[in-house]
């Protein structure tokens, strides 16, 4: 009997594994989140209508570690059938287990925790692991170096092809990995360990341990331009323009980790945005110019958020057009306008009919920058 179980379970992950599609570059195309706080299956299916309507090339499973052992095979049949062709990618919670770890509880811990959820996202034929470290990097700073090491290297061994990502704070220097030295890189234990999952040969010539297989494969810095919720009252909406001086303040954040040694600059970025409270007009201007990963249905996501998803599918696909409806439409606008490299306010103007034309003729095209069907044809065609 357990034979033939067996059996059965090996054809369900072949069949799994069988119909991921194939590979593209994980940093070309938008991703959304699926989270709830009751759980990956309830999750999955309250963003069904979502899936259905958006279909997006790309979802991420994000669950604890034991919710991705016990339900990510589900939920990515049933995201599949929703989306066929849809990527997969896979978020694990990471904090709850690392004040557990030392030397010599570090492999205990990854495989009673940590190793069935990368187990079962390679099973699934997923793309990409994302480590979602946060606060308990800072509380317990050694320890989450040396469990994020060795993690790194043991998955990457048990799970050949399954790409790694790390997602976490957006300003490395307001969490930082060193605070004496001016910053500078060394072998002690101070605070967050970016360079366990990000350093490159810099923080391999100050000595600090790292993964013998090399950092991970994509950086997801949470990119978050919702305004803080008051006490009390209801959350404010982040004001035009937010979310990009939010990205432009976390790359020179990260760029200064870089010359500090903590971050390797080679490493790809996604960043990671809130899908509420922040302006469907700027998030898709941005998502115009720069694949994003979008945090998170059906819990975190408000009608800002689902228009902006809409629209940056659509483009993605190279659907995008009038059919989408009245309500979309200043959207559209901005996706234009974002890529063009105007303004995205979502109100076509002089400024913005000058931005296309130069960008159509950068690129020997006709057209004379007005907003309508054919320039939407044209933004839409991917070099």
């Amino acid at each position: 009997m357990t034979g033939a179980l067996d059996a059965a379970e090996g054809r369900v992950q072949h069949e799994l594994r069988k119909s991921a599609p194939p590979r593209l570059s994980i940093t070309r195309r938008h991703a959304l989140t699926l989270w709830a706080g009751d759980g990956l299956p309830s999750a999955v299916v309250s963003a069904t209508p979502l899936l259905l309507e958006a279909r997006p090339a790309v979802v991420q499973l994000h669950a604890g570690p034991q919710g991705l052992r016990d339900h990510l095979r589900a939920a990515a049949l049933r995201v599949r059938a929703t989306v066929p062709g849809v990527a997969l990618w896979v978020g694990v919670a990471w904090d709850g287990w690392v004040d557990e770890v030392t030397a010599a509880t570090v492999e205990r811990v990854l495989e009673r925790v940590y190793l069935p959820a990368a187990r079962a996202a390679a099973a699934v034929g997923a793309e990409l692991l994302v480590i979602n470290s946060e606060a308990a990097g800072k509380i317990h700073p050694a320890a989450a170096r040396l469990l994020a090491v060795r993690a790194i290297d043991i998955i990457r061994a048990e799970c050949p092809g399954l790409l790694l990502g790390h997602t976490a704070y957006d300003h490395p220097h307001y969490h930082p990995e060193e605070r004496d030295h001016g910053g500078k890189i060394d072998a002690d234990e101070e605070g967050y360990p970016w360079s366990a999952y990000l350093g490159g040969a810099a923080a391999k010539a100050a000595g600090v341990e790292l993964p013998k297989s090399g950092p991970v494969d994509l950086e997801l810095p949470q990119r978050y331009a919702a305004p803080a919720k008051p006490e009390g009252r209801p959350q404010p909406m982040a004001g035009v323009g937010s979310l990009q001086r939010r990205i432009a303040g976390s790359a020179a954040s990260f760029a200064r980790a870089s010359a500090l040694g903590w971050i390797d600059p080679a490493i790809p970025v996604l960043s990671y945005v809130q899908a509420h409270h922040v302006r469907a007009e700027d998030t898709a201007a941005v998502g115009a110019s720069q694949p994003l990963a979008l945090w998170a249905a059906p819990t975190r996501i408000d009608d800002h958020g689902r228009r902006a998803l809409r629209v940056l599918c659509a483009a993605e696909r190279g659907e995008l057009g009038a059919d989408l409806g009245q309500t979309d439409w200043p959207v559209i606008t901005a996706w234009a306008q974002g890529r063009v490299g105007a303004v995205g306010d979502g109100q076509w103007g002089a400024k913005s009919t000058a931005a296309a034309l130069a960008w159509l003729r950068a690129r020997g095209l006709d057209g004379d920058g007005r907003f309508g069907a054919e320039l939407l044809k044209a933004l839409q065609v991917r070099p």
